[in-house]
């Protein structure tokens, strides 16, 4: 069999070429779109009893990717957007198979028919000031531990910085010129290679200059206890670990993407602009910082108050408004 028909070498091209070369996709999704194809040949390879690596294009049919998928939900227990999140990476491989050979073409159009399924967005969480408060006075700061994990909790705060942003944040990142008449700011490596910059608290300032002191450029800004960089698994237990110290945030689930969520959700409290906090969060489209803006009730609620049926209207009619009369005949 020609190795234009095997999946194999297709995809090998895909994952080290294509995705990282051509499209110089998120490392992260990278990782997602690898875990795919390993749950997906083992799964082919059963199926149509044949070894991994003699597998062909037309072996990996539009009813087998069917039955992958209602195998992740059903046997695997995967949520309806996990298997969208798979589909999407299968979908990304037949377009590239497709595009480079038009023998694939058919092939292509058939796994690219397969439609997502609908999936209910889950609600945002997100905490109030006061719980926020709450976490940040868990760590004890009288030792060198409490304030590193202060430090970085005060930053997920302030930035509203993703998980991989803050295990990737180095020395050289954090430009600290306030003294100098400068801005304090963090600058944050984001998805797909994306670069923002966010502005620090003084307070969020003064912490990670304690923090960084003596170290080089290169050193990662949040140490573990062991003094290695923080992982993804680490930035999780520490923010989970302080959830649990307060009482009033008992049997809520708290992640650092609850934090991220509540520092955009206060910034809409404090009225900044939603395209502001677009470039804040690092969002591409803004209609995924929208759903900030639909959130609070008190916000909601301000704005059925201005509609309100049955609000009394104005005292006078507007011909007996002299200023109106005078200001339209002075044009």
């Amino acid at each position: 069999m020609p190795d234009r028909d095997l999946i194999g070498p297709w995809l090998r091209r895909f994952l080290t070429e294509y995705i990282v070369s051509e499209r110089n996709l998120a490392r992260n999704t990278r990782a997602s779109y690898r875990d795919t194809f390993k749950l997906l040949l083992p799964f082919a390879s059963r199926k149509v009893r044949k070894p991994i690596e003699r597998l062909a294009m037309q072996d990996l049919t539009s009813a087998l990717v069917l039955k992958f998928l209602a195998h992740l939900e059903q046997e695997r227990g995967c949520s309806v957007r996990t298997r969208n999140q798979r589909l999407a990476a299968i979908r990304a491989f037949a377009r590239f198979v497709g595009s480079r050979d038009p023998a694939q073409v058919e092939w292509c159009s058939h796994i690219r028919a397969i439609a997502s399924k609908k999936a209910m967005l889950p609600p945002v969480g997100w905490l109030s000031r006061e719980e926020m408060e709450a976490m940040l006075a868990v760590p004890d700061r009288k030792n060198r531990r409490g304030q590193s994990e202060y430090a970085l909790l005060l930053f997920l705060y302030n930035t509203g910085a993703r998980v991989s942003e803050v295990t990737q944040l180095k020395v050289r990142d954090l430009t600290l010129d306030r003294d100098r008449g400068g801005h304090d700011l963090a600058t944050l490596h984001g998805k797909g290679g994306k670069i923002r910059q966010c502005p620090l608290w003084s307070e969020t300032e003064r912490v990670l200059a304690e923090q960084i002191i003596g170290r080089a450029p290169e050193a990662p800004v949040f140490l573990s206890r062991l003094g290695h960089a923080y992982t993804r698994f680490g930035v999780y237990r520490l923010v989970e670990r302080c959830a649990a110290d307060v009482p009033r945030l008992a049997g809520r689930a708290v992640t650092p993407h609850v934090i991220r969520h509540t520092t955009a959700c206060h910034l809409v409290l404090a009225g900044v602009d939603i395209n502001t906090i677009r470039a804040w969060l690092g969002h591409v489209s803004i209609s995924t910082t929208n759903i900030y803006a639909e959130i609070d009730l008190t916000l909601k609620a301000n704005a059925v108050a201005l509609c309100e049926v049955g609000s009394p209207g104005p005292k006078r009619r507007w011909k007996e408004d002299k200023d109106l009369m005078a200001f339209l005949n002075g044009l």
